[in-house]
């Protein structure tokens, strides 16, 4: 592991302990874990550990169905942070009903293309709250209207818990673009990059994450990065922006079984 990605992994091992009500030390790794947002997977998943070496797709199932099924959790997430340990266990968890996420660590290390962050604006956490809500339901067909509620809420832990900063494009006084900003002893992350459907197209993605970068810099951070779908064209955009990949990972998720195809 390189000594960038070695801090990225640091950062966000702290973060995830600060965002956290508890963690739980289970077969083959930690299980994260906030109570008071059980439905949101990025808060409650199991972060497996190496060495992995002879460890199958079906135990780390059976690791994750004891660890999150005890909480009474539905759904499944598991991360696997080893690009060859993920890609050896991939097609087991697809057999056992996970989608499989590859996502790729994108480090900013040249200047970007063209400053465009002028059009984009620190927001606050009220504004950011609306604007994510209403992107929680345009992402994810059929998701109800609480659940988008209950994501969008989950702002406010950011800003109580990480100090998260929020960075926006307005039109008639609404966000409708934004970005996340956590910065913890001098790495920043740059995180959930969305742009409300009707104003794609604009340029207002590349804004908010270079206002977020900007004020990283600025802020003391010498190491900002974001993730990115290694399946996905904004990574290419990333790339316009001064971004480099410097590592990968993996996520399998299962969905509970009233959001299953």
């Amino acid at each position: 592991m390189t000594v960038v990605l070695g801090r990225i992994r640091a950062f966000e091992r702290d973060l995830e302990q600060r965002l956290s009500t508890r963690t739980e030390r289970c077969r083959f790794g930690t299980a994260y874990f906030h109570e008071g947002f059980p439905k949101r997977w990025d808060s409650n998943f199991v972060w497996t550990e190496p060495p992995l070496d002879g460890v199958d797709a079906e135990q780390l199932d059976a690791d994750a169905d004891d660890v999150l099924g005890r909480a009474g959790l539905a759904h499944r997430v598991i991360w696997v942070e080893d690009v060859a340990e993920g890609e050896r266990l991939a097609p087991g968890f697809v057999d056992l009903g996970y989608e499989v996420d590859r996502d790729v660590v994108m480090v900013h290390v040249r200047e970007p293309d063209r400053w465009t962050d002028e059009r984009a604006e620190e927001v606050d956490v009220a504004s950011a709250r609306a604007m994510w809500y209403v992107s929680n339901l345009e992402e994810e067909e059929g998701m109800r209207a609480d659940d988008a509620r209950m994501l969008a809420d989950f702002l406010d832990v950011l800003v109580e818990r990480a100090d998260g900063r929020f960075f926006g494009v307005r039109v008639d006084g609404d966000v409708v673009a934004g970005c996340q900003l956590m910065v913890l002893g001098g790495v920043a992350q740059v995180e959930d990059v969305v742009t409300l459907t009707a104003h794609r197209g604009q340029g207002f993605a590349r804004a908010v994450v270079l206002a977020a970068v900007r004020a990283a810099r600025e802020g003391g951070a010498d190491l900002v990065y974001l993730g990115a779908d290694d399946e996905d064209w904004p990574k290419q955009m990333y790339a316009k922006l001064g971004f480099d990949e410097a590592g990968r990972s993996y996520d399998f998720v299962r969905k509970p079984p009233d959001q299953r195809a």
